[in-house]
């Protein structure tokens, strides 16, 4: 059971934990943004495939939001003690979920208005259209890395290797819609409404995994 105020402290406590992080996780994400915001601009360059380069840019971003909340608190055994501190575990869940989409999608949207800045500053890279389709291109890529993230986390074996399997999800989508594209016409919103729906599938099963998870060590507080 969801309860609210169980989500808005996860969403604090998660908070707290990212800003209190060493400076090179900001230096990181910082690096990050500005390097994808060129390629996102330039577009002149071959390598720039409009809004599916948005695509692949969540998957990072969203995968080391992902990392953080989820397996590096599982590794170290902090969220097992947080499964009983009396928050219901769809809160626990559900409020790393939206910590991480709210992180992403900043991510995200700074990416995008650093991609226009240069535009505007490099009139040589040209004028690639950045606008409301993208962002919702970019959100709903967010959706299904969540889902898969908080997924994985608890099905793989190695949960470090979240970002591969990630990137072969998200692919694999990606690649799919792009072929049937080739020989029937798709709407636009298609592929927003698939990734969407698939990580509302992904959110289901980590909901139910993450429930029927058992604890090791019970806390009593």
């Amino acid at each position: 059971m969801i309860d609210i105020n169980g989500v808005r402290t996860v969403l604090i406590k998660e908070w707290k934990c990212f800003v209190g992080s060493d400076r090179s996780v900001f230096i990181l994400y910082m690096i990050l943004v500005v390097s994808w915001s060129f390629l996102i601009a330039n577009s002149n360059t071959q390598i720039n495939t409009g809004s599916l380069w948005l695509v692949f840019f969540s998957v990072i971003v969203a995968a080391n939001f992902s990392n953080t909340v989820f397996i590096s608190e599982r590794v170290t055994g902090t969220l097992e003690i947080f499964m009983t501190s009396g928050i219901t575990r769809d809160s626990i869940l559900f409020g790393k979920m939206v910590f991480v989409f709210l992180m992403s999608s900043f991510m995200g949207l700074l990416c995008i208005m650093f991609g226009i800045t240069w535009q505007t500053i490099f009139p040589e890279f040209g004028t690639t259209s950045i606008g409301v389709y993208e962002i919702i291109v970019y959100l709903s890529s967010t959706v299904l890395n969540i889902g898969s993230s908080a997924f994985l986390s608890v099905k793989m074996a190695n949960p470090r290797l979240l970002h591969f399997a990630n990137i072969l999800i998200t692919a694999g989508v990606v690649i799919v819609y792009i072929a049937v594209s080739g020989f029937l016409y798709l709407p636009h919103y298609l592929l927003p409404a698939v990734l969407i729906c698939g990580g509302i599938v992904m959110s289901i099963f980590a909901r139910r995994e993450f429930n029927s998870e058992k604890i090791l060590q019970p806390v009593i507080f």
